[in-house]
């Protein structure tokens, strides 16, 4: 009798381990999920505006730019994202450079900046300033401008024409600005 009770108690040690064994916590399943956990403090629709923001500026940096030492972003003009989605943007934005950071008017890098005597930019030191420019803005569609700037006479702003299908934005260069 002893030995069925003993028996019967293994058997049911092990069916508990096994089941517990195919389970995990729910911290494990989102440090297993990698970029998820980020996202889910980004909305689907910042989520939708970064990739449009990121296509749009690396088309224009794409097209010219003053070099890849820094890439400094105008944060001010991410319309629509927080400051998680916005730091998303910079982060996404090394492949471009291993040196980007949002720029600040009021902080100019005199490393990253030549600037005049009313510290005006007059150029970058061997990197770009991007930023873009929204002229229209709808769930699906939009015009917007991708700016590279690299100094009072470098600059590049292509003219997009974005439409949001099968889950990325499809640019069409409408015009090209270059100074």
């Amino acid at each position: 009798m002893k030995r069925r009770i003993f028996i019967g108690l293994i058997i049911m040690t092990a069916v508990i381990t096994g089941l517990l064994a195919g389970c995990s916590s729910t911290e494990e399943n989102a440090n297993n999920e990698g970029n998820k956990t980020t996202d889910q403090k980004i909305s689907a629709e910042e989520r939708k505006r970064i990739d449009l923001y990121l296509a749009v500026m690396e088309g224009a940096f794409r097209e010219e730019n003053g070099g890849d030492l820094f890439v400094a972003v105008k944060l001010d003009t991410l319309a629509g994202l927080g400051d998680e989605a916005k730091s998303e943007v910079l982060k996404e934005l090394k492949s471009l450079s291993a040196n980007v950071y949002g720029f600040d008017k009021d902080k100019i890098d005199n490393s990253h900046f030549k600037v005049d005597a009313d510290v005006r930019l007059i150029r970058t030191l061997d990197g770009s300033l991007l930023w873009v420019e929204i002229k229209e803005y709808s769930e699906d569609k939009a015009i917007i401008i991708g700016v590279s700037w690299f100094g009072n006479t470098g600059a590049v702003f292509p003219r997009y024409d974005a439409v949001f299908a099968d889950g990325k934005w499809q640019l069409k260069l409408i015009s090209m600005a270059i100074s």
